[in-house]
């Protein structure tokens, strides 16, 4: 599996702010309103939040810490965890050898991660009991590009499927090479990088194998919230095989010939959502990857006269990537192949 995506570090927060933040302004409301029942209004309700603001700390305790980020560095970790080898294709800037190294360790191909002259980017990552917000700076992100870097047609030897996570138009050309040497293309679709059809029409402008898509971007993308049938008549004509996913409410495979709906299943005990539709996208793959033999093999599977066989594929995919976000969520570790049977042995169906 060769992914293609982006590498950089997170600094790691955790704190008890956003809990401290809900107190103090639940408490400054209930006392408004006890003593001022009339009076509340607009301005009123936006100065006692802003006193809220104002009068927690100003130097908030937690515990910090570096680690690796970036969506082609998390799927990376997802699928070589899940027994498939894989290769980063990526780019770093300076100060961040440190990550390779980590990445070495774990068995990812790291000989195509190019570092540049350039600050590396840091999202700031603050994760409390209730919330997790992530503070990005894409403008670095940006320089991360494969501007002046010549990669040749090796970097996609042995290679039987891509992934770009996500989309983006500093990956379109790798991933229309790869796509060229007979590779199966998976792309996921995230409105940080897609605001609208026009701006994936420029990018994708032949019939990909598999695509990702959240059902929350599709409703931002579109700009209406329409339901699963109609959201794919806008964006069947990028991908043979389409993955709308939904959370707790479970995921759609849409193809020409079939729709796969499966559902959500029961979970207590959320840890923290993010990573989900990394983890997701890549149980799916590593799923198919043992599944398919190659891309020749699935274009003749996609044809409708194998549509019960691609079927049955898909539905073991799907079961296996839902799964694998589950297990994120909840142990907030990526899955590990050994213990996913096991795993999924222990979940019922809503």
């Amino acid at each position: 599996m060769i992914v293609l995506g982006e590498l950089h570090q997170d600094l790691y927060y955790e704190s008890v702010f956003y809990e401290q933040l809900v107190e103090k302004i639940v408490a400054n409301l209930l006392n408004f309103t006890k003593y001022n029942p009339d009076d509340l209004n607009t301005k009123v309700l936006e100065k006692i939040v802003k006193r809220g603001f104002s009068e927690t700390s100003k130097k908030i305790v937690g515990h910090c810490f570096f680690k690796r980020g970036g969506n082609g560095n998390n799927s990376s970790e997802y699928i070589i965890k899940l027994g498939i080898p894989t290769r980063l294709i990526s780019v770093i800037g300076r100060g961040s050898e440190w990550m390779i190294s980590e990445l070495n360790e774990q068995g990812i191909d790291t000989r195509y991660i190019f570092q540049i002259d350039e600050i590396t980017p840091v999202s700031t990552i603050i994760k409390s009991n209730f919330t997790t917000k992530i503070h990005l700076a894409p403008n670095l992100k940006n320089k991360m590009n494969f501007e002046g870097i010549s990669i040749n047609e090796t970097a996609f030897k042995d290679g039987k499927i891509i992934l770009s996570t996500p989309i983006a138009y500093k990956f379109i050309n790798l991933f229309k090479k790869a796509s060229k040497l007979g590779l199966i293309t998976a792309f996921n679709i995230e409105t940080q990088k897609i605001q609208n059809l026009e701006q994936l029409t420029e990018l994708i402008q032949e019939k990909q194998d598999i695509f990702f898509l959240n059902l929350r971007d599709a409703y931002f993308i579109l700009d209406n919230k329409l339901p699963i049938d109609e959201i794919d008549q806008n964006f069947e004509k990028f991908a043979k095989i389409r993955i709308y996913t939904a959370g707790k409410d479970g995921s759609y495979v849409k193809t020409d010939n079939f729709t796969i709906a499966f559902p959500g299943i029961e979970v207590s005990a959320i840890i923290d959502r993010t990573g989900a539709g990394d983890c997701y996208a890549a149980g799916f793959l590593s799923k198919l990857y043992e599944l398919v033999e190659n891309k020749k093999a699935l274009e003749g599977l996609i044809t409708s006269n194998n549509s019960s066989k691609l079927k049955e594929i898909l539905q073991k995919c799907t079961k296996y990537a839902t799964f694998a976000a589950i297990y994120k969520i909840t142990k907030q570790t990526a899955p590990v192949k050994e213990e996913m049977e096991n795993f999924i042995q222990k979940f019922k169906f809503t």
